[in-house]
This record gives structure tokens, C-alpha cells and sequence, in this order.
């Protein structure tokens, strides 16, 4: 069902105007608030624990209708993720404010050792991934692998399609430190773990399941870590976020130091544009997290199977 549901977003992408998609994806994101209850809940909770966490109180009304704009930026992602499959450079030129992206970059593969970009499920970070990949930068993308196999070949085409290169979380280390070596880019999201690791670290005040994987890549390679997000505006183009890199010293670091510096990161990029930030469940109810996690990485069997032995 879900690889038939994408076919037709696909489909309705390339066949209509993108404010016309748009036009469409505004009529589901509501029904979904309407009728989703649990995923529109739990954004609400998300969102209220952020802004807590900035000394902001949200009233119910304020919490549902930024909810209701979080649902829409996601339906608008899922428009340009399809719309935006092989885009010229002059498109990208035309939707994407670079700002001083390139020139970091830039900066940084001088030293050699890579670039390990960190991001969120926030924006547009497939499309930001694309154009860097499009302007010549070798991009290596650690992604889920998903269960079904239709489904997950066509994500990975779509990557491919955009001279991304996927990597496989189950070899996710071995492929990046190549890559870095190689003076490459590893991008990949940080606010999600898919593992079955129980660490957790004080993300908005309170436990959460974050990978730690990219503070052990940083200290193995010496690469930087680069905590960029790509935003949408108001008039539905994008800009490059980039804050400045942290540098991983295994001399004096540990990887629970770095990971206070990439929390810091993604708590500042999340608070900012929390109305796009795209998570549909309590991220910090541990087994639920966990749970969910295992669902989409191994299949419903699997996590039917560890429910069972928890």
C-alpha cells in the first residue's frame, strides 16, 4: 500500500504545477490533522516540550495550528522530494539560497579529512543534499534501509538519481570513514536512532534516543561535524542554515562531550524552525521510540518479535 501511495505522490508531482501540488498537499495535510489524532497529539507534545524548553508557553490554539502548519511543510516536502528528482542548476539556483555554504565547505575539505554533515528531519535536507551533490561535492548519504523492498528501491533511486550516494546503516561506519578518507562528505540525520541502543542523552531537558553515531565517526577520523539545515521560507523557496563545525579531539573528548555539542546544534536548529520539524511520535517515551524504530528498520515482525522478549 505504502509503495503504491508513493508512486502516486510521484505521479501527481510531475504531473502538476508545484503550486497547484501544492494546492493538494495543503487539502491532505488537513484531513491527516483531522483524522490523525495520535500523530497530530504527538506533534503537539513535541512542539510543547521545545518551546517549554525556550521558557515559552504555547496555548492549546497556538499548539494545534502550528500542528497544522507542521503537517503541511510535511506534505510540501513530499511534493518537492519528488518534484525536484533531477533538477537543473538553474532550478536549484532559483528555489536554494546557498549563502556562504560552498565557501565552508570549501574551507574545510582543505584539511583533508572530510566533512561529516549533521541534520535534522527538518526542511528539505534530501533537496540540500542533492544540490551540494549537483555543484560537484561528493555526497555519501547514511540512510534507512526499509523493510519492504519496493519501497526501499524507490528511495534509493531517488538518491541515486540525485548523484547521491547511499549508505546502509548495518555498514554505515566501515563506508564513511572510506568515504572521509577519501576527503568526501557523509551526510546524515542526527535526531533519529534507529538501532536498537538503549543511550540516551538530555535533548529539551529530558532523556531521548539520539545516535551517537557521529560523535564516534568524528573522534575516529578527526573529520569536523557540520550541523547544517535546510529551511523553507515564506515564499516556499530554501536556505542553507550552517552553524559553525565541531572539531572531535580524542586526546580530550569523549563521545559524550561531543554529543553535548551536537545536541546543542540540533536544539537550536529544531526550537528555530519547529513548525518544520517532522516527527510524528513522543520522541522521548524511550520504548515507544524504540519500538518504532525497530519497526522501520527490520520490519513489524521484528518488533512484534522484541515485544515479546521485552
Amino acid at each position: 500500500m505504502k509503495y503504491l501511495q508513493l508512486k502516486l505522490a510521484e505521479f501527481l508531482a510531475h504531473l502538476l504545477p508545484r503550486k497547484v501540488a501544492y494546492g493538494l498537499a495543503r487539502r491532505v495535510a488537513d484531513l491527516y490533522v483531522l483524522l490523525d489524532r495520535r500523530g497530530r497529539d504527538a506533534v503537539m507534545g513535541n512542539l510543547r516540550r521545545i518551546h517549554r524548553h525556550s521558557g515559552v508557553e504555547l496555548s492549546d490554539r497556538a499548539l494545534r495550528a502550528l500542528a497544522r502548519e507542521n503537517f503541511l511543510n510535511f506534505a510540501k516536502y513530499l511534493v518537492d522530494f519528488f518534484k525536484f528528482l533531477r533538477p537543473r542548476q538553474e532550478i536549484l539556483n532559483r528555489v536554494l539560497q546557498y549563502g556562504n555554504a560552498t565557501e565552508v565547505l570549501d574551507k574545510l575539505l582543505t584539511h583533508g579529512k572530510g566533512i561529516i554533515i549533521i541534520s535534522a528531519h527538518l526542511g528539505n535536507w534530501e533537496l540540500g543534499a542533492s544540490a551540494l551533490a549537483a555543484r560537484g561535492y561528493k555526497i555519501n548519504a547514511v540512510v534507512l534501509w526499509i523493510p519492504d523492498p519496493k519501497v526501499n528501491a524507490l528511495y534509493q533511486q531517488q538518491r541515486e538519481a540525485r548523484q547521491i550516494r547511499p549508505i546502509a546503516m548495518g555498514r554505515a561506519a566501515r563506508e564513511s570513514i572510506a568515504a572521509l578518507r577519501r576527503n568526501e562528505i557523509v551526510a546524515l540525520v542526527a535526531d533519529r536512532d534507529y538501532t536498537v541502543a538503549r543511550d540516551t542523552v538530555e535533548f529539551f531537558g529530558e532523556p531521548a534516543r539520539l545516535p551517537h553515531g557521529p560523535a564516534k565517526l568524528a573522534l575516529a577520523t578527526g573529520a569536523p561535524l557540520l550541523p547544517v539545515f535546510i529551511v523553507r521560507q515564506r515564499d516556499d523557496t530554501f536556505a542553507y542554515v550552517i552553524e559553525e563545525p565541531i572539531w572531535a579531539d580524542k586526546q580530550t573528548d569523549t563521545v559524550e562531550t561531543v554529543m553535548r555539542g551536537v545536541v546543542a546544534s540540533l536544539e537550536r536548529g529544531v526550537s528555530r524552525y519547529s513548525e518544520q520539524w517532522f516527527l510524528f511520535h513522543d520522541l522521548w517515551n524511550i520504548e515507544q521510540d524504540l519500538s518504532l524504530a525497530v519497526n522501520m528498520a527490520f520490519g513489524e515482525n521484528t518488533s512484534a518479535q522484541q515485544r515479546s522478549h521485552d
